[in-house]
């Protein structure tokens, strides 16, 4: 199960991810990612604001669910958690995907 709440506030659309980022799960976050950041789907000023994703409620991820995370922190989204565990999964995708190997 995977929950996700986007946030559009003053100077940023928030993703709130909860739960697991597995399987199916992995395209529904994608497709939601891409209809918040295309232009053609909002207003002008929604696709330009930057992107944060907080991972401090995910349970569970997937090599597929870090590769989307991967590609969404290339494109600017910015990651962030509480915890240990998810800290550590943002600081693998990070340093992976500054080198292109996720």
């Amino acid at each position: 199960m995977l929950r996700i709440t986007i946030h559009h506030e003053a100077a940023t659309m928030r993703f709130v991810i909860e739960g697991r980022l597995v399987g199916p799960w992995v395209e529904e976050l994608k497709k939601c990612w891409q209809a918040a950041t295309c232009p053609a789907h909002g207003p002008p000023l929604m696709s330009t604001l930057p992107i944060q994703v907080d991972l401090s409620a995910m349970t569970l991820v997937d090599r597929e669910g870090k590769a989307l995370l991967a590609e969404m922190h290339r494109h600017g989204a910015k990651l962030s958690a509480v915890g240990l565990m998810t800290q550590a999964i943002i600081e693998e995708i990070t340093r992976l995907s500054s080198r292109g190997k996720l």
